[in-house]
């Protein structure tokens, strides 16, 4: 019983390795650039082994989209415990996505359009994430963050379209996503604003930008 509980762990483990490993090249390369074998030298384990975890790329980029997602959410509601506004949530998450974009080519969201299945995961956790969206929303009015004169789910779907237009036209090919975010989601946010809220946007943009 034991032996087993160790080899568990040890699967787990090694596949959260091979998960990080991996997202790490598709994020760096491009996904269609990244063989199995670039993934297997850059832990020094055989192909195999990968396969024993995974039975293809597709499932390999799969579960790590996924377990990227999770984490993604997991930090952002650690945050969110100990956060004195929503401000400093949606700013927080807003400074992890910039930094996301930092270190990801431009390659790996042309690639990642190619395999319907993660986009449709894509469509169904972005429900999830506009309902929470929503209660940040509707907890900056309370706080004198967010105006009140405005129909958010209006914004929200606008959002949404602005965002399957990045992807489907590749503005990222032509624009970096840093530049596309700035311009496009923080004048949004910007828009929803009090003078409360502005003063503190201003002031992010400020120190993220200097």
């Amino acid at each position: 019983m034991v032996e087993n509980k160790n080899i568990t762990t040890y699967k787990e483990s090694l596949k959260e390795k091979i998960l990080s490993a991996a997202m790490a090249l598709f994020a760096e390369k491009g996904i269609k650039a990244v063989k199995m074998d670039d993934i297997a030298n850059s832990l020094s384990i055989s192909k195999r082994t990968i396969y024993e975890i995974c039975e293809n790329k597709e499932d390999l980029l799969f579960e790590g989209v996924k377990k990227r997602k999770s984490a993604q959410q997991e930090a952002l509601r650690e945050f969110a415990e100990g956060a004195d506004n929503v401000m400093d949530i949606v700013l927080h998450s807003f400074r992890l996505t910039i930094e996301q974009f930092k270190f990801t080519n431009p390659v790996f969201y042309s690639d990642l359009m190619k395999y319907p299945r993660i986009m449709r995961y894509f469509e169904e956790d972005k429900k999830k994430s506009q309902k929470q969206f929503r209660e940040f929303l509707h907890r900056g009015i309370g706080e004198g963050y967010f105006r009140e004169d405005v129909n958010y789910d209006l914004i929200i779907y606008i959002l949404s379209a602005q965002e399957r237009y990045i992807m489907m036209s590749q503005l990222y090919n032509m624009y970096s996503m840093e530049e596309i975010f700035y311009n496009l989601i923080f004048i949004s946010l910007r828009g929803i604003c009090t003078n409360k809220g502005i003063e503190v946007l201003d002031s992010f943009l400020i120190n993220i930008k200097s």
